[in-house]
């Protein structure tokens, strides 16, 4: 009986001191349990954070906003961290305040615990707030003649939808002097193909201007041709009719042919000799004509003639 006292008193002197220590914050200001890792402090910059602008996207244009800035994070090494690993906060560019004009504003940041502070990098932005205005433009497409194959050239292009819409700040609205789909592609072009391209717009000095434009890509099609050329064909004849037999006349179903190639080539072309073999010949008929083409002609169409070929008995 003494014995089970003794054990419940124990236990009642055990519990009060624990109810005590936890009461009092005994240990944790003796630093017995806590990570210091997590209390002291930290310093840390997170970067490429969006920036939220606030305005009125109806009546007004703002230019001059980064679409991202750096922003160092201080406190607690255990808040700083999380905030660096999840960015659950927010960086705010509040203009619903301002009248049109250029203005410098302060960024704020929003979602941080109290004991954490935050400094954007830059502090500011220099903005510029104008009256908002939509306008349509037709799309221009230029494909450069470098792109070209050199047997080719450029026969159409088509730029799908022809025509965007373009907002932004009256005064940046009125210096627009041309709408253009801007290609990437660098590669060579030798048949019918269709590329994606983004849209701007520039002023009369080529200044690619900070406009919104919709769509902001259109498609292009663009179509080439190989490069051609009409010429004679010059006639001969090889060989010899059969004994007393005489060639009387050769007639081609084309005088003339279209040649393929390059334009250099082409340009130093006149004519195209073409031969007709009457080797042994004792009557009138058809034949096949071979076509001599030049170096560099790729082909020719029609790419083989006939010849009539009449023969007469000698007297």
């Amino acid at each position: 009986m003494l014995e089970n006292k003794l054990g419940l008193s124990i236990v009642a002197l055990l519990l009060a001191l624990f109810m005590y220590v936890n009461a009092n914050n005994v240990f944790e200001d003796m630093n017995l349990f806590s990570d210091d890792s997590t209390t002291e402090d930290d310093t840390q910059f997170v970067e490429g954070i969006p920036v939220e602008v606030l305005y009125d996207e109806e009546s007004y244009y703002v230019s001059g906003v980064p679409q991202e800035v750096t922003v160092e994070l201080g406190g607690a090494n255990s808040n700083v961290k999380r905030l660096q690993a999840t960015r659950n906060f927010e960086v705010i560019l509040d203009l619903r305040n301002r009248e049109p004009g250029e203005h410098e504003v302060f960024f704020t940041v929003n979602g941080l615990p109290e004991n954490v502070s935050s400094t954007v990098q830059p502090e500011t932005a220099n903005v510029t707030i104008q009256n908002l205005v939509s306008q349509t433009f037709e799309v221009q497409a230029e494909v450069s003649e470098g792109r070209i194959g050199s047997s080719y050239q450029l026969d159409t292009v088509n730029v799908e939808p022809s025509t965007v819409t373009v907002s932004g700040g009256e005064s940046t609205m009125n210096r627009i002097q041309y709408v253009r789909a801007m290609m990437s592609d660098t590669s060579s072009i030798t048949n019918e193909r269709v590329e994606e391209a983004e849209v701007s717009a520039f002023d009369a000095q080529y200044n690619k201007l900070d406009v919104s434009i919709e769509p902001s890509t259109v498609r292009i099609e663009i179509d080439v041709e190989e490069l051609s050329k009409e010429v004679p064909v010059h006639l001969e004849t090889a060989g010899e009719t059969a004994d007393g037999r005489t060639l009387s006349e050769v007639e081609l179903n084309h005088d003339t042919i279209e040649i393929y190639g390059d334009s250099e080539t082409l340009n130093s072309i006149t004519s195209v000799n073409a031969e007709v073999d009457v080797e042994g010949m004792s009557s009138s008929g058809t034949k096949d004509v071979r076509l001599d083409l030049p170096e560099n002609v790729t082909k020719s169409e029609p790419a083989v003639l006939e010849a009539d070929v009449t023969i007469e008995k000698d007297e």
